[in-house]
Order: structure tokens, then sequence, then C-alpha cells
């Protein structure tokens, strides 16, 4: 089988020789932060190409201050591509995941972990939780701007074939996840197949209406096409909400979604079992539009 040109590898086996060609996954000693809280360790899954150091600054500090422990883990990169994060098929990713969390488990000596996956790094977490045996790990899963329901051609190409990859002369159909997160596509097909929200996991997303990359062109009033971004849902089993909901007018990027106080502190509510409600103080602040 195949996904538009990439192969559908059909064995864990095969993968699991994929992941051994990648770069070896940190040390929870290397990728944590002890917290103080006693809670379940949080592992922040990074978006496409980001690095560690990105999701830490604000997401991680600001979890490291309300008492949490937590790790961040970088998707997998192809080794043709750079080894830049995020270009490696996502279920390789899936599979890195599923070992550092085990790992993460016995460094903690904590029985589960929630996850907060940024952009592709929820659709890896996902993967992870219905098809690796994190539903079993997992009590908390909050997605960052994922693009649950795939996205629309036009954003993947400008995001993935733009500056970053332009240099290696490669299409879409080059680099695996930009054809997974298609909507669609057969990887999304297979994760979204029945419950899109399987487990005893708990589970949130929330997105923005400003996102330049998690959108697709849906139908408005009287048949005029409109850009929609409800594909960062995850369907009626979890709690799905717009930054706008809880900060009205509030504008936010997609990568805005780690860095912004508003989509850090429904974070920290999720985690903490609480309401979902953002203090006028922090609606207030300036927003992080990219």
């Amino acid at each position: 089988m195949q996904l538009r040109g990439i192969p559908l590898f059909g064995t864990i086996a095969t993968l699991v020789l994929m992941l051994a060609a990648c770069d070896p996954n940190p040390t929870p000693e290397e990728a944590c932060i002890e917290g103080t809280n006693g809670g379940n360790p949080v592992i922040i899954v990074a978006g496409t190409f980001s690095p560690g150091i990105a999701n830490q600054l604000f997401l991680g500090n600001s979890l490291a201050a309300a008492g949490h422990t937590y790790c961040v883990l970088e998707l997998k990169g192809d080794e043709d591509l750079g080894n830049l994060p995020g270009t490696m098929n996502m279920i390789v990713s899936a599979i890195a995941l599923k070992l550092f969390a085990e790992d993460v488990l016995l460094w903690a000596d904590a029985d589960k972990v929630d996850l907060v996956g940024h952009s592709q790094g929820a659709l890896v977490a996902r993967s992870y939780i219905k098809d690796f045996g994190g539903d079993l790990l997992v009590d908390k899963m909050i997605s960052l701007s994922g693009p649950n329901a795939g996205t629309e051609f036009i954003p993947l190409l400008d995001f993935f074939v733009g500056p970053v990859l332009a240099p290696f002369g490669v299409t879409c159909e080059g680099v695996a996840p930009c054809v997974q997160m298609q909507q669609g596509s057969d990887f999304l097909n297979a994760l979204n197949a029945g419950d899109m929200t399987p487990g005893n996991v708990e589970y949130f997303a929330f997105y923005t209406n400003n996102d330049e990359l998690v959108w697709y062109w849906g139908t408005g009033l009287f048949g005029i096409p409109v850009i929609k971004y409800d594909n960062a849902e995850l369907g009626p089993g979890a709690t799905n909400m717009e930054i706008g909901q809880a900060c009205p007018l509030r504008v936010v990027g997609h990568l805005g979604m780690i860095v912004d106080p508003v989509p850090i502190h429904m974070t920290l509510d999720a985690l903490a079992g609480n309401p979902i409600q953002v203090p006028l103080a922090i609606c207030l602040l300036p927003p992080v539009i990219i």
C-alpha cells in the first residue's frame, strides 16, 4: 500500500529498523526537568522542525513553574533531509515516543504520563495512544493546533517546501509527514477510523482561528466557500476549544500555541483537572500572533 508515493511500512520490525537509523532518543536525564507536584510527568511532543528549546522557553518553563515534571521529545528526522525534526514518517516518531515514554515512567517511578502535542506532535501522540500501547500509559492528551482531521495541501506545501527544505530540492510527496497530514491521507484515515479518542484517556484539543497551517476550505452561508479551522478538533469524546472561546478577539498563530500565555494557561488548567478558564488579566496580555 502507498501513501501517495510514500511507502506505508507493513511491519513493526521494519519501522524499528528505520528508528535505529535515526538520532537516538534523549535520556530522561537529558530531556526532563523534575517538578515538585508529584503528578504525572508531562511529555511535550514537539512539532515539525521544532527544536526542544522552542518548547522549553515558554510552555516548558510554565509547566515547571506549576510544579510539573516535564520532558521534551523532538520528532524524528529523515537523514536525507538533514535530520530536521518532523521529516520522518510519523509512525517512526510514534514508536520513538513509545520508547521514550517507557523510559520516562521508569525514571520518574510513575504509572502514567500526560502528553502535550503541538501540531504534528499531536498526531504522533495520538498514533502512540491508538496503535502502540499508549492507551494504557497515558492519562491526559492535549492537542495544540494538531491537524487532527487533516489540512489543505496548499498550507502544507508552503510550510514544508519553503525556505527550510528548499535546499534539498524536495516536493511535498518526498516528505512523509507532508503527505500524512493531508486531508484524506491513508495515515489519517486509519488514525481517525472509529473513535478519535480511544482508551481511558482524557482528551483536549485547543486551536486557533488564526492558524496559518491547520485549516481547510469549507462551505458557509449560501454555499459560499469559507476557511474553517475545526479540523483541529478531536470529535465529541474530547474537550474542543478555540482560543476565542476563552479570550474573545484573541489573535494567536500556529507557532504561538506553544508561546502565547492563553493556550499555555488552558494547557495548565487541563493538566490540573480544572475548568478551562483564562483570567481576564491573561487575556489582556499582548498576543503572540506567529
